[in-house]
């Protein structure tokens, strides 16, 4: 199912660290891997002199060979897998949706910080915005998280169908890492309308695949709150999260990653489209 993997850097600490964990997976699932870094269009006023502006593009072009060869020579060389290297000038949210679409990614893995000044490039908005826009799953690695098999994944679901696009990935995971799955539902006032009792995981019990799935329901608690629960209950190593509309997405992710973050910064986070 995962054939090519685009990892864009930075080349700062928390991006190799997200590297490692693409890389992993290439080896998991033996796909190919796309490394692409992201030169930032310098913003100067009109007046700066041709020559002063030229000098700059070539600090960065030259900061981005170095960048380049250190990381093959350091990371993707001892690794041992396929992988291509490929550096654009441009805004990042951009060039990673262009570079999905003509290179026939199927997953992208991004850190969630960067360096910092003028390289800041992997910031958070950023992996927002590129989560928002992506058509295919996004694996956003926080700063703290470590380099482990995922034993514990937790997937938080809305009941809101269509569920099955999203679970076909989901247990694909699954099974790469042997995982165990934890379904979390938190209800509300929608429920009735969306026949949660007869949900996706009830009628589909006996067809799905994975081996050890639990479905958890909960009431009368703010979703992120309930993720935060089970993720130091259940010692959860691994978030997934399932987009359908923009609304839901605001609620559940925008709001997590610029005010609380708590989640976020703890257990790496898969986000997938129904």
């Amino acid at each position: 199912m995962i054939s090519h993997i685009l990892i864009p850097t930075d080349f700062s600490p928390v991006a190799t660290n997200a590297l490692n964990f693409a890389i992993d997976l290439a080896k998991k699932t033996g796909a190919g891997l796309h490394v692409l870094h992201v030169k930032h269009i310098p913003v100067m006023d009109a007046s700066f002199p041709a020559e002063t502006y030229q000098l700059y593009i070539d600090e960065i072009d030259k900061a981005a060979m170095q960048g380049m060869d250190e990381l093959e020579n350091t990371v993707l060389k001892p690794a041992g897998i396929k992988y291509n290297m490929h550096t654009v000038m441009g805004f990042v949210n951009d060039e990673v949706q262009q570079f999905v679409k003509k290179n026939n990614i199927d997953l992208i893995v991004m850190g969630t910080t960067g360096a910092s000044g003028l390289q800041e490039i992997l910031i958070g908005s950023n992996a927002a915005s590129v989560v928002a826009k992506s058509e295919v799953p996004v694996f956003i690695i926080p700063p703290s998280a470590k380099h482990a098999d995922f034993k514990h994944i937790l997937y938080s679901s809305d009941y809101n169908e269509p569920e099955f696009p999203a679970v076909s990935r989901l247990i694909y995971f699954a099974d790469l890492y042997h995982s165990k799955i934890t379904v979390l539902h938190v209800k509300t006032e929608y429920d009735f309308y969306m026949n949660a009792e007869r949900n996706f995981f009830k009628r589909n019990k006996e067809n799905i695949s994975h081996h050890d799935i639990t479905v958890v329901n909960m009431e009368k608690i703010d979703t992120t709150e309930a993720i935060d629960k089970l993720i130091d209950e259940k010692q959860v190593d691994m978030l997934v999260l399932a987009k359908h509309n923009r609304s839901w997405f605001d609620r559940l992710f925008h709001r997590s990653f610029s005010k609380r973050m708590t989640f976020h910064t703890r257990v790496p986070l898969l986000v997938l489209n129904k």
